[in-house]
């Protein structure tokens, strides 16, 4: 069933990314914000599949970028992270806003990795409070609008597979400053 799922995605993102080629081409190839030349963010990122807190991208001249996202908060006694990479690929843009495709893995954590009864940290019969599946990695499709001269939303769906075997459809979202 995951594969078939995972088979779907791919096909339905192969599908998109050859329609925006052939419309692309039709279009005359009107270069955008993201070709004249390597642009830079700095933002927030909210997912569950790449990355929860701070945020940088890099998207060079051309429809390639790279955006990096992780931060750590601290609640109590634990502190709970997350780190993510994407690579995303533009199919298609109208001025700054784009539509884009990507893949992605993250690594998350609620600080309760070094549990043990031996410690006292952990009560043996209790349930483990330990992040079932801290790796995560996926594929999805993406919109970003821009909402003023330097501020780029971007809302996403990730189509994420968990390290313990789930594979669920995820919302991500983001706020990111543009500049030169």
């Amino acid at each position: 069933m995951k594969q078939r799922i995972l088979v779907i995605a791919i096909a339905a993102l192969s599908f998109l990314a050859l329609n925006a080629m052939h419309m692309q081409a039709q279009s005359g190839g009107n270069k955008g914000y993201y070709t004249e030349k390597l642009r830079f963010g700095v933002g927030a990122q909210a997912g569950l599949m790449s990355g929860m807190g701070l945020g940088v991208r890099i998207h060079p001249m051309g429809r390639m970028s790279v955006q990096i996202a992780g931060g750590a908060i601290s609640g109590g006694e634990s502190v709970a992270a997350s780190l993510g990479a994407e690579g995303q690929f533009d199919f298609d843009w109208r001025a700054r806003s784009r539509f884009y495709g990507f893949v992605g893995m993250g690594y998350y954590t609620n600080g309760e990795e070094e549990l043990t009864v031996a410690a006292g940290t952990w009560e043996q019969g209790k349930e483990d409070p330990r992040l079932k599946s801290p790796f995560r990695a996926g594929i999805g499709l993406g919109y970003e609008w821009d909402i003023s001269n330097v501020l780029i939303f971007s809302a996403s769906v990730a189509f994420t597979y968990f390290s313990e075997g789930m594979f669920l459809p995820l919302p991500q979202i983001g706020l990111y400053y543009m500049f030169d």
